[in-house]
């Protein structure tokens, strides 16, 4: 190991190494609260080691997911050797440090909180912590990052947020040559990305005795090149029958995991105990705490917090201990308490657009057979002292 580097021994890539500038990012109390939200929000493990799935984990994880694609890029593309093969290092050092930071302002329980807290998102939450931070660490840290203005701590915020047509928001510009960039976090184009990449990695790991898809899509990213006007990722058309199963490994994630019943049925439960307990920090309701408006409060929101603040509430319960879900049948009456709703798009409604870039022989492009379907379903549910009944209708899916 390099003098000065910090070595992280990860389930799914083994030893990370971070700089020195990196881990002082790392010990910051904002990335710090990232070990207490879990990864999965209610999702319980059948070993009962839910909490160690945390968005900690997955933002160092998704960092050094894009070291490793960067280095591909600079591999695999043939342009970049007019620059010595190299990524111009304040959009390299942009990227890796939005792809470790991107998640820095999720709320308590991960996308659960996005069903409590009206319009929360994490994405624009995360842009004063990026603030906070670089205000924090040493100042001689990140020259590149900080020259013209800042120029490329405002880049990261931009990256998080993954909108090249929101650019214009963050005061600066990317030349159309390394335009790219943009599709390597948070890739609203093409919808692959490191993060992604990481948390199905990741999430297989611990889930794999729940659902255990094929999980051959390494190359989709270790392939890919830049194109020639700089402005998009293409991938390998021989990768296509790959880039099919990243998706459909994320289909099978949400129906198997994510968006079990269970699930989706006890983010509402949180819902509901929140809003009535009107719960607070530092005299500010918890749904309205972001950490642009009061930043002590936020570095306290967090899973465990929560859960302190509505223990009173009696739907509480249901959150914390061993709780029973019962699914009646069609012909058995509900007493409806609540209702929440599935969506999970098939894979093709990915798949089928023209916003993806190829490279090499459109003949290596393999014929694949989508068995995705789109789910709509609708779930009502009510509540007893330790039991959950619900029902599950099938909707037509939306056209």
């Amino acid at each position: 190991m390099e003098k000065g580097m910090y070595k992280y021994d990860d389930v799914v890539y083994g030893e990370i190494y971070l700089s020195e500038e990196e881990q002082e990012i790392v010990q910051t109390p904002q990335f710090q609260r990232l070990k207490k939200l879990k990864q999965l929000g209610h999702l319980k493990f059948n070993n009962g080691l839910e909490h160690t799935h945390n968005r900690f984990n997955h933002c160092i994880g998704t960092f050094h997911a894009a070291k490793l694609m960067l280095d591909a890029l600079e591999r695999n593309t043939p342009w970049l050797l007019g620059n010595n093969n190299k990524i111009p290092l304040v959009y390299r050092k942009a990227v890796l440090l939005a792809a470790l930071l991107h998640d820095v302002g999720h709320g308590p329980f991960s996308h659960s909180w996005e069903h409590v807290a009206h319009n929360y998102e994490h994405e624009k939450i995360g842009f004063a912590c990026v603030d906070k931070i670089f205000a924090t660490i040493k100042k001689t840290f990140f020259p590149e990052l900080r020259e013209n203005d800042n120029y490329g701590v405002c880049l990261i915020k931009a990256l998080i947020q993954g909108k090249i047509n929101k650019l214009s928001s963050f005061s600066i510009e990317v030349p159309e040559k390394y335009q790219f960039i943009f599709e390597i976090v948070s890739n609203e184009h093409q919808k692959i990305d490191v993060d992604k990449w990481d948390y199905l990695k990741r999430d297989h790991y611990h889930l794999k005795d729940i659902c255990s898809p094929d999980m051959d899509f390494d190359d989709v990213f270790l392939q890919a090149s830049i194109s020639q006007c700089g402005k998009h990722i293409q991938y390998r058309y021989e990768d296509y029958g790959r880039i099919y199963k990243l998706f459909a490994a994320r289909w099978q994630f949400h129906r198997k995991c994510y968006l079990l019943p269970n699930n989706a049925i006890l983010d509402d439960i949180l819902r509901i105990a929140v809003n009535e307990t009107k719960a607070k920090i530092n005299g500010v309701n918890i749904c309205e705490i972001n950490a642009e408006n009061n930043m002590a409060a936020f570095l306290e929101l967090t899973d465990e917090k929560v859960l302190e603040l509505i223990e009173k509430h009696p739907l509480s319960k249901l959150l914390t201990g061993q709780t029973e879900f019962c699914r009646l049948q069609d012909n058995e009456k509900l007493k409806e308490s609540g209702q929440t709703k599935i969506h999970i798009p098939s894979v093709m409604s990915y798949l089928n657009c023209d916003n993806f870039q190829f490279s090499g022989d459109p003949k290596d492009k393999p014929a694949v057979t989508d068995e995705t379907e789109t789910i709509e379903e609708a779930i009502s549910f009510y509540t007893d002292e330790t039991k959950i009944f619900y029902k599950i209708d099938i909707l037509e899916p939306k056209q």
